[in-house]
């Protein structure tokens, strides 16, 4: 059986998977000016990697055009139409960050990106057509000194927490609370995988373009300064992000912390 036949209905252990003429149909609804070509570019990909692709790319367009301008989500999909690309879900939304920041990406070779585009293999694909991003800035001040970060976990973990625990781990192995913060998980453990990093991409070209993003487009949900040396944290929530998540019927819980640390108090589950 090939990836674009119907399952039989009511046989749990299959799933019925998009058809290309599916796929087709949701980017002529979500394209101002869709083409053949680049359809069928899309479609070779994902029917030539994995079965669930044509979902993955639906809901990355239907993301980005909820996060960025109708240009960017148009000039994303022309990218598409040169089939040397091959743009897969996540590149795509680095494409629409870069682009709606003024900064076209390389049209045609990946490798010109070296670093920046590795830093994309990071970034999470929309789960659902309707999903919001869960992307934010973040600066850390400590010693007089400011390092721009970003997070892909907004909204996952307590900035709070983050800087208790990055204090304790900095004073047990001797490293400053800024690079010890880069060692924690959003979860709150240690752990070595970026994708997992609480905070990541310390001075980075992303850390950057996020930053400047909050006026501009939902994809930045907040600004988060954590400052070390006043023992403080504040978010700066994103009114454009808010107003995308408030248009939903359910959206994923959002802590907010503005002010000095307290003492923590003792519980027997975390706080999530």
């Amino acid at each position: 059986m090939n990836q674009n036949e119907r399952m039989l209905p009511g046989d749990p252990q299959k799933k019925t998977y998009m058809s290309d003429q599916e796929f087709t149909a949701h980017m002529e609804e979500l394209i101002s000016t869709p083409n053949a070509e680049a359809n069928h570019n899309l479609l070779d990909l994902a029917n030539s990697l994995w079965f669930e692709l044509k979902e993955d790319l639906y809901h990355t367009f239907s993301f980005i055009s909820r996060h960025f301008s109708p240009e960017v989500l148009q000039n994303v999909y022309d990218l598409c139409g040169d089939p040397k690309n091959g743009f897969l879900p996540w590149e795509l939304l680095g494409a629409a960050i870069y682009l709606q920041t003024g900064t076209p990406p390389p049209e045609t070779r990946k490798d010109e990106w070296n670093a920046e585009w590795k830093e994309l293999q990071i970034l999470s694909t929309p789960q659902r057509p309707d999903t919001i991003s869960s992307m934010g800035s973040c600066t850390v001040r400590e010693h007089g000194k400011e390092t721009r970060f970003y997070t892909i976990h907004f909204g996952q973990f307590d900035p709070l927490e983050l800087l208790s625990k990055s204090e304790a781990l900095a004073k047990s192995r001797g490293i400053t609370v800024t690079e010890a913060m880069q060692q924690i998980d959003y979860d709150m453990q240690l752990g070595y995988v970026t994708a997992d990093k609480a905070v990541c991409g310390p001075e980075s070209i992303m850390a950057e373009k996020l930053s400047q993003l909050m006026s501009t487009s939902p994809i930045t949900a907040a600004h988060i300064t954590i400052d070390v040396d006043g023992g403080s944290i504040e978010v700066k929530m994103n009114p454009l992000w808010r107003k995308l998540r408030d248009g939903r019927e359910t959206s994923p819980p959002v802590r907010q912390h503005s002010g000095r640390k307290q003492s923590p108090k003792p519980k027997t589950q975390p706080d999530r």
